[in-house]
This record gives C-alpha cells, structure tokens and sequence, in this order.
C-alpha cells in the first residue's frame, strides 16, 4: 500500500512538472513565475511620461545577464526606468538594455538598478 502511496505522488508531480515546463516553452507562462526570480523583489514598475526620443541626447547599451522571459524583461525596464530621467527598452533576445537619459548617463546608477532588482550588467 505504501508503495502505491509513493508511486501516486511522484506521478502527481511530474504531470505538475510537466505542466509547467510546457507552459514555459509555449510562452503561455514566465520561467520565472512573473518576478519570482529576483532577490530583492520586483521593482515597482514606472510609468515613463514622455516617451519622445528626441528629449533623451544621450544614449547607453548595456548587456543584462539573467534575464529569461517577459517577467524579467519587465523587471529589468522597470529598475532602470525608476532612476530620474530614464527611459529603457530591454530586447530579451540579445540580453540588452538601451538606456536613454536627459542627462550625462550614470552607468554606477544603472548598474546599482539591475542588481537590485537581481540581474547584473556584464558589459
């Protein structure tokens, strides 16, 4: 009976498992549950008013490491926006950030954004 009980639970488990690994590879679902993955938490997300280009003269790129999905991308474009006069667009494919300020870029700044929301800037 014990062996049955056993058997039960381990099944359960891998159709959960298995559930969730589809969802993921679907894009039905984030790897990392929407934020789970972050250390500190996730950030709260910022709305940025102007989003005009041409009103952000300087520009800087900035590799990401960490990020897997759309939940991570989401973290990472909220922690950089969140610094004063910020706007970043995140492409997930090449693991990168484009930041744009309206002032002299501050890459410590920046830097110490990704970490808290629990990535790292590589390059």
């Amino acid at each position: 009976m014990a062996n049955v009980v056993i058997v039960a639970v381990v099944a359960v488990g891998f159709v959960f498992a298995a559930r969730h690994a589809l969802q993921v590879f679907t894009g039905r679902r984030d790897c990392c549950g929407g934020g789970a993955c972050e250390k500190g938490g996730r950030p709260r997300p910022v709305r940025v008013a102007d989003t005009d280009e041409s009103h952000y003269p300087y520009r800087m790129d900035l590799r990401i490491a960490g990020m897997h999905c759309e939940g991570c991308r989401r973290s990472v474009e909220g922690a950089l926006d969140s610094v004063p006069g910020t706007w970043a667009r995140v492409d997930l494919k090449k693991g990168t950030a484009r930041v744009l300020s309206k002032a002299p870029a501050d890459a410590d700044a920046y830097a110490r954004a990704v970490r808290e929301a629990g990535y790292r800037v590589v390059g």
